[in-house]
């Protein structure tokens, strides 16, 4: 072999290395900024929205990471295979933690759960592996139809640059793919936000509107309504409230997150250093941002307030989107590695109570939200009434393990916990004394299978053990839009609760 032939090869070794390895770099900067931009969340969040459990909803953002990474590698290097295999890295960075930890469950599993198969778990892996080839090798098919016009848009701005006067032909092409990109960049995460929860959802984040008016709602002026009746009408706030984020120490063991935070509503006039405190209602365990995007809860809480429908009221939003069991149903799982229930009863109310002006007693506290969450707000009250003195569950269930498909891993499948942690079960059991403390808020749409005839099962045991609650019917079924109507009717039920409960 000749010298020239020996530094021939040597040299497309070298660039192939070179090309692995920028390849390799893009496909890991493209799954960083999923996870870092939120991009990663807001994903999988619209996904578990729109029906699906955790580990489907992750396996479906994986997918889609997977095809951009392959895309952008395919802008550099126009190598499509390359970019297939960087784009299924990608994949696997993403998706392997929630494999592996899938296998681990399959391989305990016994009984009713069934065994571990080895055939199927090879073809689960085989049947990943696949779709995430596939999924990349279709971000790099497109990649490669776009990258020559992506050059010659590039082409034509250094010419226009060196010209002093730009032919319009030259710049025609560079501005329509500037146009295509912004429209892109600006549009998606709109579209995102509209499959996710309602297709007016960016309609409604403005600011409060005038006092009396309820976005989404009708004008619903507060009315010539008593001191007695609305004793928070004599300091009567106005403005805009507020919204902090709290990291506090996680409850679980068996993942890599330490933190976890909460984010925390303050009404407006809301002054920590002054002597007024304030009622607590407690949501879990959606986070803030999910209920901004959905009913643009802030501009809610500050209109209700400032009209006087409502007292001022400290709200907390605690999340739970690093447990290592996504669907955390607010339970201390069965295995005793996360323990939702002891952080939110416990940690989260005492760190509100120690930093916060509150009302610090169970009657002045409520749990409450849409959903898994609207379980969650049942079933804590039911295990701690006397922390919390009040639940609004809207269009919950109230069986455990009710909801979507990862919605039975807390409790490990066992019936006993399932029936231990179903708040009608727990209604039912409940000592009398502790009957008398709770007041419950129960919003369904009646006549809706499945979260309607859960509402109604749970009403009538409310009624025959002597509870004290409210009814409220929805003529809207179970969505974000339902929410958006009820809430405020809810939130001004409780208001005339703590009234009658001596709260102020």
């Amino acid at each position: 072999m000749s010298r020239s032939e020996t530094l021939c090869r040597l040299s497309r070794r070298c660039s192939a290395v070179i090309q692995a390895s920028l390849a390799a770099t893009l496909a890991a900067a493209v799954v960083v900024s999923a996870v870092v931009s939120g991009a990663l969340y807001a994903s999988n969040t619209t996904l578990m929205f729109m029906g699906f459990d955790a580990q489907r909803a992750q396996l479906i953002t994986s997918l889609l990471v997977a095809g951009v990474a392959a895309v952008a590698v395919t802008l550099a290097t126009n190598r499509a295979r390359l970019a297939t295999l960087a784009g299924l890295g990608g994949f696997a960075a993403l998706f392997g933690y929630t494999f592996l930890h899938e296998t681990k469950s399959a391989l305990a599993s016994t009984g009713v759960n069934g065994s571990f198969d080895v055939v199927g778990w090879v073809l689960t892996l085989l049947t990943l592996l696949l779709a995430g080839v596939i999924s990349s090798w279709a971000g790099a098919t497109l990649a490669q139809a776009l990258r020559p016009t992506l050059f010659e848009a590039g082409s034509a701005i250094r010419d226009s640059v060196g010209t002093r006067q730009p032919a319009r032909r030259l710049l025609r092409r560079p501005l329509t793919v500037a146009v295509a990109l912004i429209l892109l960049i600006v549009t998606v995460p709109v579209f995102g936000d509209m499959v996710n929860y309602m297709p007016d959802s960016r309609m409604l984040h403005g600011g409060p509107p005038p006092v009396g008016l309820t976005p989404g709602g009708k004008d619903q002026p507060a009315g010539p309504a008593t001191p007695s009746q609305r004793p928070w009408l004599s300091w009567r706030p106005s403005g805009s409230g507020s919204v902090t984020t709290v990291d506090l120490p996680a409850p679980w063991t068996d993942s890599s997150a330490t933190t976890e935070n909460i984010g925390i509503y303050t009404p407006p006039g809301y002054d920590p250093s002054g002597g007024r405190r304030y009622p607590v209602l407690y949501e879990a365990p959606f986070d803030y941002r999910l209920w901004d995007s959905s009913v643009n809860i802030k501009v809610v809480l500050d209109t209700l307030i400032g009209s006087g429908r409502v007292p001022p009221m400290i709200v907390v939003f605690v999340n739970a989107w690093r447990a290592p069991i996504a669907d955390t149903e607010c339970a201390n799982s069965v295995d005793g590695k996360q323990w939702m229930d002891t952080f939110i009863s416990e940690t989260v109310v005492a760190y509100v109570d120690m930093h916060y002006l509150t009302i610090a007693r169970a009657e002045a506290r409520a749990t409450t939200g849409f959903s898994q969450a609207g379980y969650c707000a049942a079933i804590l009250a039911l295990r701690h009434p006397t922390v919390f003195g009040t639940a609004i569950p809207i269009s919950a269930y109230y069986w455990a393990g009710d909801g979507e498909a990862g919605s039975r891993l807390p409790f490990g499948g066992d019936l006993a916990a399932l029936a231990a942690a179903s708040p009608i079960i727990a209604a039912a059991k409940l000592p009398a004394a502790d009957c008398a403390r709770l007041f419950f808020i129960v919003v369904a749409q009646p006549s809706q299978p499945f979260f309607g005839t859960q509402a109604t099962e749970f009403e009538h045991l409310l009624a025959f053990k002597g509870y004290s609650f409210v009814a409220l019917d929805a003529r809207i079924p179970h969505g974000w839009d339902q929410v958006r109507e009820m809430l405020p009717l809810a939130l001004e039920a409780w208001a005339g609760h703590l009234v009658a409960a001596g709260v102020f």
